[in-house]
């Protein structure tokens, strides 16, 4: 039997059901558990609030609870009857006993981070959810309020959907600010906005449920507008590893791709969010990873600061005394360099240095070598006497005068240069947040956000956003996340001319190259006469 207690003593009846205990009361909806005096069986019994039964909202519930009816699977509860008495539309499921996680010990339980089977349990609890409203969102289903005062969990653990007839309503206002430290609901915010639900919506609800069976409590937000998880308005709630530290990546991962404040940056379908609770549980079901090498237990020991600074200054001393051996030993060669050696003594009354004698000669053997030679005096030439006849001078070749020829001037085109003027900048104390799916992209030439954005069905609000851009400026070479990659459209370059192809020139002289210098001719003496 449920555990809730009897929040209405008046109770009545609808159609042949008898109303015996209120189990839930929505907004404009409530829950009941009630006898069919058909059959004397319980059952559970869903209806609209008498002072909710207004405009079309009977019509829709009744709509919803025919394709509810249709619908099989595990984690929804049956539609077994519906219908309307005394304009009250109302929705008949088979009872099972159990309670409302509202009030089941894996809610209610305080959060041990020894106890792994706390986690596997919620993550398996929210899995199976998620399962179900994979079943229901393509028929248009969306759950109008998923929280756990809404789920059903049966006596063998397994949650169940008996809700999903009420259609959606606007929420009532939220309280005035009070300054008091604030919370995620477990409502999305379009939903708290009042627009129409989508199945993006119950992701974002799961994602809230499942961070408060982790954490024990719903994801805290910032005080005041000046805190640092806040960014332009967009709330910042504080990361799931920072409350529960010890779960796995994929775990993290799932969480924080739900509870995206952007609808478009969480898991496109329910389905997708159901995978990747699927990797979670698998990845905190796997053994424990290997300890890690005694290297990398040595470098994270080497690391901590009191080691750094014993560490640093001795690695900086070793390094100073190795450049002060380098430099001494560059100088003793420079000096080596500059001595003389016995091959280049040039000693004097000679007129090129003295080769050595033998591998044994030294520079004095050398030198006494050298005083035994005669000394040689160079004497001026005798000048040629009137009598004599000099022979005309033979006239020699000038070598041809060469000319430099200009270097061509190139006629390649220049390439646009790739540097923008000005350098992107980006939003401080932000990270990119890429939604699930998005790639990087490389930005090419000619590229701008505007283009990107078309050819990715994406806003350039929304790239500037998820990449945290100031302005619109890209710069070749640039990562940023977009949806997925667009197709480069560079501007061709046009074919080089290859020697022997039809398209280039015949070999020969460059014709406008000057032509090559004409030696010149050499001049023959003319005879005189005697």
């Amino acid at each position: 039997m449920p555990s809730v207690q009897n929040k209405n003593s008046n109770l009545n009846q609808i159609s042949h059901y008898s109303l015996q205990e209120q189990l839930v009361e929505q907004a404009v909806s409530a829950i009941y558990r009630a006898t069919d005096e058909k059959t004397g069986k319980p059952v559970f019994l869903v209806t609209l609030r008498p002072e909710a039964v207004t405009g079309d909202l009977p019509d829709r519930f009744l709509r919803r609870a025919e394709t509810v009816a249709q619908l099989a699977h595990e984690n929804i509860l049956p539609v077994v009857d519906y219908g309307t008495a005394e304009k009250r539309p109302y929705a008949i499921f088979p009872y099972q006993e159990g309670q409302f996680l509202a009030n089941h010990p894996l809610f209610l339980a305080t959060p041990d981070p020894t106890d792994q089977s706390h986690v596997r349990r919620s993550i398996e609890l929210v899995q199976q959810i998620a399962a179900g409203l994979a079943t229901a969102h393509p028929t248009g289903l969306f759950h109008h309020d998923l929280r756990p005062e809404n789920i059903f969990v049966d006596a063998l653990g397994k949650p169940v959907l008996l809700d999903l007839v009420v259609p959606p309503t606007p929420p009532p206002p939220a309280p005035a600010a009070t300054g008091e430290p604030r919370q995620l609901d477990y409502r999305s915010p379009e939903q708290l906005a009042g627009k129409t639900l989508s199945g993006r919506s119950n992701v974002f609800s799961l994602g809230i449920l499942l961070y408060r069976l982790l954490a024990g409590q719903l994801p805290p937000l910032p005080v005041s507008e000046w805190d640092i998880f806040e960014h332009k308005g967009s709330v910042r709630e504080m990361p799931l590893h920072e409350l529960r530290p010890g779960l796995t990546e994929a775990t993290y991962t799932a969480v924080r791709d739900s509870i995206w404040q952007k609808e478009w940056s969480r898991y496109e379908t329910a389905a997708d969010q159901q995978k990747a609770l699927e990797q979670a549980l698998a990845a905190e079901n796997a053994p424990p990873p290997p300890p890690p090498p005694a290297w990398l237990l040595l470098a994270r020991r080497v690391s901590q600061p009191k080691i750094l600074k014993i560490v640093v200054p001795a690695f900086v001393v070793l390094v100073l005394l190795l450049l002060v051996m380098l430099w001494a030993r560059g100088g003793t060669r420079q000096r080596g360099a500059a001595s003389p050696t016995p091959e280049s003594v040039l000693l004097p009354g000679t007129a090129e240095p003295l080769e050595p004698a033998g591998p044994t000669a030294t520079v004095a053997e050398q030198m006494q070598e050298a005083e035994a030679q005669p000394l040689v005096i160079a004497t001026d030439p005798p000048t040629a006497t009137p009598t004599e006849t000099t022979a005309p001078a033979t006239p020699t070749e000038l070598p041809p005068t060469s000319t430099t020829e200009p270097e061509p001037t190139s006629t390649e085109p220049t390439q646009p240069s790739d540097t923008p003027t000005s350098e992107p900048t980006q939003v401080a104390n932000c990270v990119p947040s890429p939604p699930f799916g998005w790639v990087l992209y490389a930005i090419q030439a000619n590229d701008s956000l505007s283009a990107i954005g078309q050819a990715t069905n994406t806003t350039v609000q929304q790239l500037q956003e998820v990449n945290c851009l100031e302005s619109t400026l890209l710069s070749v070479g640039q990562q940023i996340w977009v949806r997925f990659s667009p197709v480069a459209t560079n501007t061709p370059v046009p074919p080089t001319a290859v020697p022997g192809s039809p398209t280039s020139p015949p070999p020969g002289p460059n014709p406008t190259s000057p032509p090559p210098p004409t030696p010149p001719t050499p001049t023959r003496p003319t005879e005189s006469g005697p």
